[in-house]
């Protein structure tokens, strides 16, 4: 039997949360009002420093977002200020002539002063303006947009893609790129919105001290104010802020919304010894998440569900996957989830995603019948072999002499799909006999075009694939070279990243004939169109990640057409 969360630390981690276990929503479907103990008052000095945003848009509603600082100590975490009445407007036009929904609510120090209205009643595909006000205080005006209706058939939708934002590491540009264009219906946050170290990347230094960009706390975070501190300083980025404000965003946290490399009762990145309880830490992260993002429960009967489906006309059907709540631990690896001889990865019990949200996904993607099947996921899925001069090679490079990965050839990565094969091989089979499937990616801060191979073995005989995946590139965080090589010199003294890239390249050329496309060391965004007959990818890379006024360029599209797996590649972006 697949072993799942056990139902003792399920029980704890609801009551570490509390009543926060499901972010207060207010439903608006004409007014509201959130009449709950504590007089509210209208805080004259009253501020909106984060900016408001919007998400999870269905044909007929869209959460609307914000966070009011009621008075100037009642900064993010510090429980301070008193209840605040929040009025909210939602509008067909910029100008607001036109209100069309509206509303009361009271921002309370026990969700940070975070609001979340659950807007009904709109039209579908249609355009929208929201605003707060407190007091005689407005907020910042965002737009957003609904979905298709559930029985029309879009000709296409645009969607933005984006993951791993690491303060500092460098500006979030990517976003404001982003909030520039017009042709976006709503974009996708793969995760690792925030990071939870302190002023260092785990063993490796950062470099946002030369550009004024230090974390708030200074330490990794643990508790639930460390976690709301840290969200109030990502969501003070400007480029962000105009992102959401632009947008609707759809998203799913990975790991570092918590801790690097966590599974259901643990993490990598956590010494119960000096950081407490890990249950403790997680709760204090999955509530700081939902409280920070514009979400509405996804469940209501599974208040720590995160994984949900959308749909968009007949054209898309979507499935969110949550990666994390529910997997075993990691296999045992020798350095960043490469190198492993466990053969725990074979193991037949041994899950990713849980009984029941694997039931769910199976089920789904065999019955949809939308054109496109898409599932959205935080780690990669495609099988990746490592070859068998890999470890040696990146061993000599790393630690000449000292052994540090094992001597035999490492099979596989594990802290990806590639880790958890037998649940990989149930999906792959359900791909099989399933027509176009796309898997999109965040997590890996590289950019990739893959094939899903229906076997390795076979592929290079008779090419058989059952998906596509693509992988974006991150906001800033570094890729594996950069990471590699920030952790020493050669011997002549250069950086060591542009050899490793340079291996990295060849073992996938070599032993993974199913990856098209890989570039490993440019941070940016990507933008995708899903049309009728096929789906087009666009790469757009940063010039310079630690300018927050860096240029974007296209880089390379790759399209996948209607009923072949296969990726074929194309000359244009899409026009914005």
């Amino acid at each position: 039997m697949t072993k799942s969360f056990s139902p003792i630390s399920r029980r704890k981690l609801l009551a570490l949360m509390g009543a926060s276990a499901v972010t207060t929503l207010a439903v608006g479907c004409g007014s509201s009002d959130d009449s709950s103990a504590g007089a509210p008052n209208e805080a004259p000095d009253a501020q909106f420093h984060h900016g408001v945003a919007s998400g999870e848009p269905l044909p007929d509603a869209v959460v609307i977002w914000t966070r009011v600082t009621p008075i100037v100590e009642a900064v993010p975490g510090s429980g301070l200020g008193g209840p605040v009445d929040v009025v909210w407007e939602v509008a067909s036009d910029a100008n607001f002539a036109n209100i069309t929904r509206q509303g009361r609510v009271t921002a309370r120090a026990a969700h940070d002063h975070t609001i979340h209205i659950d807007v009904t009643g709109l039209q579908p595909a249609t355009a929208y303006w929201y605003r707060f006000r407190a007091g005689s205080r407005l907020s910042p005006i965002g737009r957003t947009r609904t979905a298709p209706a559930a029985n029309s058939s879009p000709e296409s939708i645009r969607f933005g893609m984006v993951t791993c934002a690491e303060w500092e590491f460098g500006f979030f540009a990517a976003y404001r790129h982003l909030a520039e264009r017009d042709d976006i219906a709503a974009v996708l946050h793969m995760g690792d919105y925030i990071y939870e170290f302190g002023t260092s990347y785990g063993p490796v230094e950062t470099p946002g001290k030369d550009f004024g960009r230090i974390h708030e706390p200074a330490h990794d975070i643990v508790s639930l104010a460390d976690y709301r501190i840290r969200y109030g300083q990502y969501r003070s980025d400007p480029d962000l802020q105009a992102m959401h404000a632009r947008h609707p965003v759809i998203t799913i946290y990975d790991d570092h919304e918590i801790a690097n490399d966590w599974w259901r009762e643990g993490a990598e990145n956590h010494n119960a010894a000096t950081q407490g309880e890990f249950l403790a830490r997680l709760a204090a992260g999955l509530q700081a998440w939902r409280e920070w993002q514009p979400l509405r429960p996804f469940s209501a009967t599974d208040p720590l569900r995160a994984w949900r489906h959308m749909q968009f006309g007949d054209l898309i059907d979507m499935w969110m996957v949550d990666t994390r709540l529910y997997r075993d631990q990691q296999p045992a690896n020798a350095i960043v989830g490469y190198g492993s001889v466990d053969p725990v990865v074979d193991s037949p019990t041994r899950t990713m995603l849980g009984v029941e949200q694997r039931d769910w996904l199976v089920s789904g993607l065999s019955n949809s019948t939308a054109t496109w099947k898409v599932m959205t996921n935080q780690i990669p899925f495609y099988p990746f072999v490592v070859g068998a001069a890999l470890p040696s090679v990146l061993a000599n490079l790393l630690a000449p002499g000292q052994g540090t990965l094992p001597p035999l050839p490492a099979p596989l990565t594990v802290e990806d799909w590639n880790g958890y094969r037998a649940e990989q091989r149930t999906l792959i089979n359900t791909m099989k006999n399933t027509d176009n499937v796309i898997v999109l990616t965040g997590d890996y801060h590289e950019s990739f075009a893959a094939e899903v191979p229906e076997r390795t073995g076979d592929y290079i005989l008779d090419g058989n694939s059952v998906a596509v995946e693509f992988i974006c590139p991150s906001v800033t965080s570094p890729g594996l070279a950069e990471t590699l090589g920030r952790l020493g010199l050669d011997a002549t003294g250069l950086p060591l990243s542009p050899t490793i890239d340079l291996v990295f390249k060849v073992n996938l050329a070599l032993a993974n004939p199913w990856v098209k496309y890989h570039e490993g060391v440019s941070n940016g965004f990507a933008v995708f169109e899903v049309n009728r007959e096929r789906t087009q990818f666009d790469y757009w890379f940063l010039a310079d990640r630690t300018n927050p006024e860096s240029t974007a360029r296209h880089a390379a599209s790759w399209e996948v057409r209607k009923g072949a797996a296969k990726l074929f590649a194309v000359g244009q972006p899409l026009i914005s």
